[in-house]
């Protein structure tokens, strides 16, 4: 039978020593040295390893801020012009506005062309921390520039509160920059239009200047013209005086025609023979047509009778008999009138022989000095059709001129009316401000004061979990010593700190809500979210706590200072350098910062979801880490460096208890068969 009696050694009371255990308890006393040097070097290096880290964190800010993603939406519709001359061209200003915000000069944010749909889903979830919509009439609001109502051209940016309280900050930077750079280009482009304007105007004024040397040249032309018309008259004057001349000799040759009309008749009686001759031969071919028809009856009964003849040659001496038979008659017939037309024709000629020989006598004196009047008058009248088309000519000239000139003066006073404002100075202030930049927030934080919580309250949390194990030391040497399972230890310990933890949270949300006035429906979420907050801190406390003692303490405050110069609650994350934002995926102090922002300023629950899930890991996963830190504190001999941690009341208690525990039993006693083994136990305030 083997009896153990644990004694307790008290006050300076001396306990046997062993050589060994005396060696390990030096080693662990240098340890201790070492890990408290360390510690105290970390606190007083915390503040500069802070400034270290902000610094290193936003040591590239301006460049980083080309990295924090944005979409741009572009709903501008193209638009066709004609100018004045006619020709077309296409207007699409959000494409050049699109160009400028993507090309390789790009400020504030990396823009990303998507659809409406896609944007809003972004900005919602955190993909995108702004939206900037270009609207349909982008293109036709640009295109009024020129005209005398002109108007701006309208773009909007939204952003979200719930992802970044700069990040409406950068966007209105952002459309100043816009305004001054794509507005700078598009006023530009308007001064380019009115000089053009104005050189048109010029050029239409040209012509119209060109218009009236016409009219005077044409103008010259037909007093030209008119004088050549005069002389052409003076000369058709002096052909009529010739042409008179030749009437008059005209009248003396009708005279010597008579004369000559008065010979021929009398020659004209030698005709008469002709007309008896026609008689005779008349006469003639009426008796050989007579003698012809007497034949006739001869011809055909000599032909029948013979005969050698065939039918055919019969028919054919028959026919042609009858049609010369039939020809004399006719030709007897036509003889008759032959012989009476001509008398007649003959009696008509001589008549006219008579009249023809005296007007022809008369005609041939006259026709010489006919001829020249005639030729005078030609060329008098020939000189005038020259003068009239010469002054039509001219006139001609002096029409287009005209119409030129009337043309061009109109078009210049239109395109001057046209290029005039209706309200001058609007017109000016629209001219030098093209751009309007519309910038509105979803989710406002409502104030700086609001942004400020978002990263207090989490801070606050987490001092106020430190500040449990540092301070109120619930984590007691005779807890440790005490027979309790480890698992259960570590519940009871972590309830009692809840207890703190949870009064914390009370009263921070209570702050919250009374000093900031946030929507009364939020309270629930924002007063459970602190619990889990605070919980998950004060677990993950305890771990620091039983694993490494006070110098927890030193680990928390350094953590505390690497996860403050990564949270994004104020500032998008992109914004840090690389590494920093690595650190912002695993920090829980980010995430509550980001359920904290979600829940004051009503964004999309996914990352308020997304936070409580992170933290809930975080607090069992803590509670572990915690429990297997505390099953080795309460085995020093396998894992010595935990002593770190263990409080005693003095020297001579804390040295008892170190040997205590790291020794082996240091008498035993064997009394009838029974062995009696005592052990010091360490005691804990």
């Amino acid at each position: 039978m083997s009896i153990q009696n644990t004694a307790r050694p008290s006050g300076d009371q001396a306990a046997p020593v062993d050589p060994a255990a005396e060696a390990r308890v030096r080693s662990h006393r240098r340890r201790r040295s070492w890990l408290f040097a360390i510690a105290a070097i970390a606190v007083i290096a915390i503040p500069l390893a802070a400034n270290a880290l902000f610094s290193g964190a936003f040591s590239n800010v301006a460049d980083n801020l080309g990295r924090v993603p944005a979409a741009v939406v572009n709903n501008d519709k193209l638009i066709t012009t004609t100018a004045a001359d006619g020709t077309q061209s296409t207007v699409y200003a959000g494409r050049g506005l699109v160009t400028e915000l993507t090309g390789p000069n790009q400020t504030g944010f990396d823009w990303n062309v998507t659809n409406s749909d896609d944007a809003a889903k972004g900005l919602a979830d955190g993909t995108y921390y702004a939206v900037l919509t270009i609207p349909e009439n982008f293109s036709a609001q640009i295109n009024t520039l020129g005209t005398p109502a002109p108007a701006q051209g309208s773009v909007s940016i939204v952003t979200d509160d719930a992802h970044g309280y700069l990040s409406g900050v950068v966007a209105s930077t952002v459309g100043t920059a816009l305004k001054a750079g794509f507005g700078e280009t598009i006023t530009a482009q308007v001064l380019t239009g009115v000089y053009s304007g104005l050189g048109t105007v010029g050029t239409q004024l040209s012509t119209a200047a060109n218009g009236a040397g016409q009219l005077a040249s044409g103008a010259s032309g037909l007093t030209d013209g008119l004088n050549q018309l005069a002389t052409g008259a003076s000369s058709a004057a002096s052909g009529a005086g010739s042409l008179s001349s030749g009437i008059d000799t005209y009248t003396g040759g009708v005279d010597s025609l008579a004369d000559g009309v008065s010979t021929l008749d009398s020659q004209a009686g030698s005709l008469s023979r002709l007309s008896g001759a026609v008689s005779d031969y008349t006469d003639g071919v009426s008796t050989l047509a007579g003698g012809f028809s007497q034949l006739q009856s001869g011809f055909v009964a000599a032909v029948n009778s013979n005969p050698n003849l065939p039918d055919a040659t019969k028919q054919q001496l028959l026919g042609s008999y009858a049609q010369l038979s039939g020809g004399l008659n006719q030709a007897a017939a036509g003889g008759s009138t032959l012989s009476s037309q001509t008398a007649s024709g003959l009696d008509a000629l001589q008549g006219g022989i008579a009249q023809l020989s005296s007007g022809a006598s008369q005609l041939s004196g006259g026709s010489a000095q006919l001829r020249s009047g005639a030729s005078d008058l030609s060329g008098g009248l020939t000189t005038l059709a020259s003068g009239v088309q010469q002054s039509a000519a001219g006139a001609a000239q002096l029409t287009s001129g005209a119409t030129t000139l009337q043309s061009g003066l109109q078009t210049g006073a239109d395109a001057l009316t046209k290029s005039a404002a209706t309200d001058p100075a609007a017109s000016a202030a629209v001219a030098a401000n093209p751009i309007a930049v519309d910038v509105s927030t979803q989710n406002s934080a409502g104030g700086i004061g609001s942004v400020i919580a978002v990263l207090v309250v989490p801070a606050g949390l987490w001092f106020g979990a430190l500040a449990i194990f540092l301070f109120l030391r619930p984590i007691r040497a005779s807890l440790l010593a005490s027979s309790t399972p480890t698992g259960r230890l570590a519940v009871r310990l972590f309830g009692r700190a809840s207890v703190f933890a949870a009064l914390q949270a009370i009263v921070v949300i209570a702050y919250l809500q009374f000093s900031l006035n946030p929507a009364w429906s939020s309270l629930p979420a924002l007063l459970g979210f602190g619990l889990l907050v605070a919980l998950a801190f004060t677990a993950f406390h305890q771990f620091l706590t039983a694993a490494f003692g006070r110098v927890g303490a030193v680990i928390s405050l350094i953590l505390f200072a690497v996860q403050i110069a990564t949270t994004a609650g104020i500032y998008p994350v992109e914004i840090l350098a690389g590494p920093f934002q690595f650190i912002n995926a695993i920090s829980p102090l980010a995430y509550a910062v980001s359920g904290i922002q979600g829940i004051l300023t009503g964004g999309a629950a996914g990352p308020v979801w997304t936070s409580v899930g992170v933290l809930a890991v975080l607090l069992l996963l803590s509670l572990v880490f915690a429990t297997a830190a505390l099953a080795r504190r309460r085995r020093p001999e396998r894992t010595g460096w935990l002593l770190v941690g263990a409080p005693e009341r003095s020297t001579g208690v804390r040295r008892a208890a170190a040997v205590a525990a790291v020794s082996a039993p240091v008498a035993s006693a064997s009394a009838g068969g029974a062995s009696v083994s005592a052990v010091a136990a360490p005691s804990g305030a």
